[in-house]
């Protein structure tokens, strides 16, 4: 699908995403809000993002719409625009090149002082160059470059600046289960997977979710909602954000490992019965993501940064009472069984487009999880500058429901809700479930 020099097709994985981003009016975002210890110039840190464009030339991508579809066109980090703030003069603003599809940038990145001595960032990425699971390294480069450390630029890296096409890609299945409870062993028992190098058939999925937290301990958890303007607030209507300490983490991990079930895989039971008591209705749709890096054939050609991603979804019985564990080991056995039917597909970009029309018109809720796992690997040398980092998958307009974006920090878990469709009001109430779920039902129950 590879079209002239420095441009290709999207593939079915991101033009999906692209066009849902863009239906839902930016709806796909991720937006990725972190400090830094120290104070610095803003010279400096401008300095430091034209080296961080250098080093991810997929920054410098533009998506653009052809007689097929879409496609990325390589663009040249030059393109990078300073904006003024429109609330606070002390906080600079750059962004790359407009984005023809969405009507906004592919990324937009804002910084400026903190809080006794430090600088606070918001970058925010466009969902066909970065998943749920890249954003610590698109993070990596920007903190090499703004610390000084050596890295390759745009010169070493122009080869690599359009991300390979997974459409022409052979895909394997095999290796966990979306559950992250029945294990490998199970979920290979169940189905085993296929090899089709041409990219069709029987291609069967076993993706993993893995439940977080460390052990550690640490200060008193943090409940976030409403509405902010600094670039770290990283805060708007209908977002909460749950930040548990390492302490509490871990009795969490270990409250749903002793139940058999992941965090997320609670925590989606838990937003579902919300969503459900919400709508009035008895179904709500789960959506998983899971990450496909390792499931490819040519996987040593895949770059961690960019959009590589599955979603699997199942309709899940919410909202009855009873046993929160028991309904969570049941809702993952079905996201387990369509997680083992899954295949990734390849389409032409009309029918891709009408299938997501399809999906953000539907009328039932849906709950959208990402579970990120740890980030600090993906931060190496720089974990000890870092504080506060949490990351907000948007959902835009369409149909009603949530996002779920979970990923641990320094042992550290944080939940981020975001959602749409809901009212005013849903916010506080998903605060208050979340909180009794997280925080209380784990406290009141002996390991």
């Amino acid at each position: 699908m590879s079209g002239r020099e420095g441009e290709r097709a999207l593939s079915d994985t991101e033009a999906a995403f692209a066009y849902t981003h863009a239906l839902t009016r930016g709806g796909g975002r991720l937006t990725t809000s972190f400090t830094v210890h120290g104070t610095f110039a803003p010279e400096r840190v401008e300095r430091a993002v034209r080296r961080w464009l250098g080093r991810l030339p997929l920054l410098s991508l533009r998506i653009a719409g052809t007689e097929g579809g879409l496609c990325f066109r390589q663009g040249t980090p030059a393109a990078l625009r300073t904006e003024p703030d429109p609330v606070d003069s002390a906080v600079a603003t750059w962004a790359g090149a407009d984005d023809t599809v969405a009507g906004e940038r592919l990324w937009r990145l804002r910084a400026g002082p903190g809080q006794a001595g430090t600088t606070c960032f918001r970058l925010t990425l466009h969902p066909a160059i970065c998943d749920g699971y890249s954003v610590g390294r698109f993070v990596r480069p920007l903190l090499d470059a703004l610390f000084d450390t050596p890295g390759p630029d745009a010169a070493d890296r122009s080869a690599r600046a359009l991300p390979p096409d997974t459409d022409e890609l052979t895909y394997e299945g095999g290796g966990g289960c979306v559950c992250g409870v029945c294990g490998a062993g199970s979920a290979r028992r169940a189905g085993a997977a296929t090899v089709h190098r041409d990219g069709r058939g029987d291609r069967r999925s076993h993706g993993r979710t893995s439940g977080v937290g460390e052990r550690a301990a640490g200060p008193v958890s943090e409940l976030r909602g409403g509405s902010g303007a600094g670039p770290c607030d990283g805060r708007a209507a209908g977002v909460v954000t749950l930040a548990l300490t390492p302490y509490e983490s871990r009795r969490l991990r270990d409250w749903c490992g002793a139940g058999q079930v992941t965090v997320s895989g609670f925590l989606t039971t838990v937003l579902a019965d919300a969503l459900a008591r919400e709508t009035g209705g008895t179904e709500v749709t789960a959506a998983t993501a899971m990450s496909l890096r390792r499931r490819y054939a040519e996987r040593t050609l895949i770059a961690e940064p960019g959009c590589v991603l599955g979603i699997v979804r199942a309709r899940l019985n919410a909202g009855a009472a009873g046993d929160p564990l028991g309904r969570a080991r049941a809702n993952a056995a079905v996201l387990c069984s369509a997680g083992r039917a899954w295949r990734p597909e390849r389409r032409a970009h009309a029918g891709i487009r009408h299938a997501v029309e399809r999906e953000t018109t539907a009328r039932g809720p849906e709950v959208c999880v990402v579970d990120a796992g740890s980030v600090d690997t993906a931060l190496g040398p720089h974990v000890a500058r870092i504080t506060g980092l949490r990351t907000v998958a948007a959902r835009g307009a369409g149909r009603p429901g949530s996002s779920l974006y979970l990923s641990s920090f320094k042992g550290a878990l944080t939940v981020a809700l975001a959602s749409r469709g809901l009212g005013e009001g849903w916010a506080a109430r998903a605060e208050r479930e979340l909180s009794e779920a997280v925080l209380t039902r784990p406290v009141s129950v002996r390991l």
